[in-house]
């Protein structure tokens, strides 16, 4: 079985045990910074721990962030050491090592992650282990990461995106990834798991293992990301329906950079 994000409109006021966010490829001529912000000024109001699941950076050359990529780290490295809250960072591919990744947003890196609370158990890990591809071809892997950011560069988004996807299916990432998630969470007790790393939003249950991708903040919005409340695991859409950015409350609009006037209502 396999489902679409879904943007249920009374969650946007829900308070999550976790929330979990993949491939946001700061520094990336396609990143939705300007979402992303808006995104992570609520979500560190409305959950107990938030999993950032590998690729927060397109690579670590720092040159290419913006003053709005900035502001992303900014809301990150504030949270990162609230006693009520908390904030995990599972390493990707794209994120570089781990000691530097580390001290530049001030949290721990993991390989794989679970986040369980009196309900449920959430195996989260990036996804790039199972791709063969880049494992198996890492020079020809890096070469294609140079072409595709020049077409960032110097061709319209809309066709970056689509070469971006059309890539990722020639190499058949999506399914070899969630077959090996599941089979590898089956293997460990799990019931449910979640990957980045393709970039393709999907929800799917193979015999009693629910697998979660948590798609890319690089496509045109709504964003998907991945929340656990109780023994609900879901995957939603940034926004969510029916809400627009100047719903927040005083506390998150306060809480967002002030190098940035006030965001508009979306819609």
């Amino acid at each position: 079985m396999e489902t679409r994000p879904e943007a249920p409109s009374d969650h946007a006021n829900s308070r999550y045990d976790c929330i979990v966010i993949s491939d946001l490829h700061l520094g990336s001529d396609v990143c939705q910074a300007k979402l992303l912000e808006e995104f992570l000024v609520w979500a560190v109001q409305h959950t107990t721990e938030l999993v950032i699941n590998g690729d927060i950076f397109d690579d670590l050359n720092f040159k290419r962030l913006t003053k709005r990529h900035f502001a992303c780290l900014k809301i990150i490295r504030r949270n990162s050491d609230r006693h009520d809250f908390r904030l995990t960072w599972v390493r990707g591919n794209h994120d570089g090592p781990a000691d530097i990744v580390s001290h530049i947003v001030g949290v721990e890196i993991h390989d794989e992650y679970v986040h369980e609370n009196r309900q449920s158990r959430l195996l989260i890990l990036h996804g790039d282990q199972f791709d063969t591809f880049t494992t198996g071809f890492p020079l020809l892997t890096d070469i294609a990461c140079g072409v595709f950011y020049l077409i960032q560069r110097f061709m319209p988004h809309r066709a970056a995106r689509w070469i971006r996807r059309i890539s990722k299916r020639w190499q058949r990432n999506s399914e070899r990834i969630e077959r090996g998630a599941v089979d590898y969470a089956r293997s460990r007790g799990f019931h449910h798991v979640t990957c980045g790393h393709t970039h393709l939003p999907l929800l799917a249950v193979h015999d009693g293992v629910t697998y979660v991708n948590s798609g890319t903040w690089t496509e045109a919005p709504p964003c998907p990301f991945v929340t656990v409340q109780g023994d609900q695991v879901r995957l939603e859409t940034w926004p969510m329906a029916g809400m627009a950015p100047s719903e927040l409350d005083g506390d998150e609009q306060s809480a967002l950079s002030p190098i940035h006037p006030p965001l508009p209502a979306l819609g």
